[in-house]
């Protein structure tokens, strides 16, 4: 699983003036996160934005220690950290590369964050790549971005030479899987051709309850000439992705929106599909994949 939990954010009024401001503190939603770890159980988890943390005595922690049982972590001190299910999997390396590519006129330092897990009972081995790239949509991020993505593929192939090891990619993007403009599309074409797979493409089925879910949903969107806070996005509007490479197959995939979904008629007379009652875990919807390896 990939998600953006967004520790800290914006700011309520970022996103939409019917958002409760409490609902935007991370001790309001952080409940909410862990019912959804609960619920989907997923072996690895990928976070972004997940704000890393030292105790008292300087040791490594992060806020989402502890939401689920039999869980280890790999860069657990890192805004990037990758959980596993400790009873199935072994953490046999681990580490956080740079990946903005060396410039310095970057307002985001940007990483990857990967981790080398071993399977238990076979001894077989999975690596576990994860990232967050530059935010917003303009020529100039577009180029940083693309820049950024060159570096994660030089650090994926340092990490392991000649592909030999199955592997996953997880992470928020920032940017569209259904982009098609030259530059803004780099992270769909330089990936391609690199080897690597959007699940979301080569799934056998996706499983998502609500059709056209967009993984990124930002609190709420508008619908019936207002904005509606627990709206679900429906424009499809993807930025967080699980890549594989080949030898992998994917059974099936999802856009979560969590249990309880409900679905209400608004002034237009249509129906519109809503997070549950409470508050909303993350301005992004968390992806998962069941992935197979030859």
């Amino acid at each position: 699983m990939s998600w953006n939990v967004m520790t800290e954010g914006l700011g309520p009024d970022w996103y939409g003036p019917s958002m409760p401001r409490e609902d935007h503190l991370w001790a309001t939603r952080a409940p909410r996160v862990q019912q959804w770890l609960r619920a989907t159980d997923a072996d690895v988890v990928c976070f972004q934005e997940a704000l890393g943390t030292r105790d008292a005595a300087g040791r490594p922690s992060n806020l989402m220690v502890g939401m689920v049982p039999d869980r280890g972590w790999a860069n657990i001190d890192h805004f990037l950290p990758i959980m596993f299910r400790a009873s199935l999997l072994e953490l046999h390396d681990s580490g956080v590369t740079d990946t903005f590519a060396g410039n310095k006129t970057s307002p985001w330092q940007r990483y990857c964050s990967w981790a080398r897990l071993r399977h238990r009972a076979t001894g077989r081995e999975l690596l576990v790549f994860n990232t967050h790239m530059q935010p917003f949509q303009t020529i100039d991020i577009a180029r940083l971005r693309s820049a950024t993505i060159s570096r994660l593929i030089s650090v994926m192939h340092a990490a392991d030479p000649g592909y030999r090891t199955p592997a996953v990619l997880a992470g928020d993007f920032n940017a569209r899987a259904d982009e098609r403009r030259p530059v803004f599309s780099d992270h769909l074409t330089k990936l391609k051709k690199d080897g690597w797979r959007n699940s979301a493409t080569i799934a056998a089925h996706d499983s998502s309850e609500v059709p056209g879910v967009s993984t990124h949903n930002g609190f709420g969107v508008k619908a019936a000439g207002a904005w509606r806070y627990r709206l679900i996005s429906t424009s499809g509007k993807n930025v967080d992705y699980l890549w594989v490479r080949a030898g992998a197959t994917v059974p099936d995939r999802e856009t979560y929106t969590g249990p309880g979904v409900r679905h209400l008629k608004l002034a237009d007379g249509r129906r519109y599909p809503f997070f549950a009652e409470g508050p909303v875990p993350s301005d992004h919807c968390p992806v998962l994949a069941r992935v197979r390896f030859a």
